[in-house]
């Protein structure tokens, strides 16, 4: 049988996660998994159960939630032997869509039980991590925007949100530096992936691969307010890649400066505070998944 130490986090899917802990509970017994499940009692938690689990001895940390809840259990566990697990009970499923998990609970534990561990890798961020994606200007603004939002959750609610901003966002000037090329110009996003998809499905770099070394960098150029309603749909299926004003680069490190602070987040979650000039390094196969 596995052992696994789960983290639950009660808050996620607008609450609905923590009325379910019986049904995870149940599923991980059907499934063969040995699992003591702990439950988060505030932002940031996840991360202080996950290094304390980690420091027992743990083989397997599982996140139970929604791609914040595996943000946050994954920086406790990038350069360690020990491997992250994903039980997606949450209203983001992103980063299980690059895994090929299961959306669902019970084929989700399934993979778990079978505990096949893969390598992946890292976005390292101001000392943070990010598994997935990193958005600076308009994407920054739709998750703060997500953040705020009490009704809308899960696609719909990116959806919304983006609608909000084609028509309110303001462009900014910025320089992007990679390995062996620079842009210079106004923007409405800088994207750095790792994987394939975020905010919901969008396929921001649909050909990224999470454990391929490298980044795939996106960079939206600024277009008139009623084109963007044309253009920002296309990043649904990728083939905004395709426009004339977007340019799409692979890199190890990339470097950022805006003329302003601009709202970033990582794997759809914010940093504190808005930011001029950032620096987005790759940890190639820093983190053990089981996929």
């Amino acid at each position: 049988m596995v052992q696994v130490q789960v983290v639950l986090n009660p808050a996620a899917d607008r609450g609905r996660a923590g009325q379910r802990r019986a049904e995870l509970q149940t599923v991980l017994d059907q499934a063969g998994v040995d699992a003591a499940v702990a439950v988060t009692e505030r932002p940031g938690h996840a991360v202080e159960l996950a290094r304390a689990a980690v420091a027992a001895g743990a083989r397997v940390v599982a996140a139970a939630g929604g791609d914040g809840t595996i943000h946050e259990v994954a920086q406790a566990l990038v350069g360690t032997g020990t491997a992250l697990g994903v039980l997606p009970m949450g209203s983001g499923n992103d980063y299980i869509r690059v895994l090929g998990i299961p959306k669902d609970l019970v084929g989700a534990a399934a993979v778990l039980a079978q505990g096949r561990a893969r390598t992946v890798d890292v976005a390292q961020v101001q000392g943070q991590f990010s598994l997935n994606s990193f958005g600076m200007g308009i994407e920054g603004q739709i998750a703060a925007d997500y953040r705020r939002m009490r009704f809308l959750k899960g696609e719909l609610g990116y959806l919304y949100a983006t609608i909000l901003e084609v028509v309110r966002f303001r462009a900014f000037r910025a320089e992007v530096e990679g390995d062996g090329w620079t842009f210079a110009g106004r923007l409405l996003s800088v994207s750095v992936m790792n994987g394939p998809c975020a905010g919901g499905g969008y396929r921001l770099a649909p050909h990224a691969r999470v454990d391929d070394g490298v980044l795939d960098v996106g960079l939206i150029g600024n277009y008139p307010r009623l084109v963007r309603f044309v253009v920002l749909p296309k990043t649904r299926d990728g083939s905004y890649l395709n426009l004339a004003r977007v340019h799409a680069k692979k890199a190890e490190r990339v470097e950022i400066r805006s003329d302003r602070p601009l709202p970033v987040h990582m794997d759809g979650e914010l940093l504190p505070e808005p930011v001029q000039e950032i620096e987005v390094s790759l940890r190639p196969r820093a983190l053990y998944v089981i996929a």
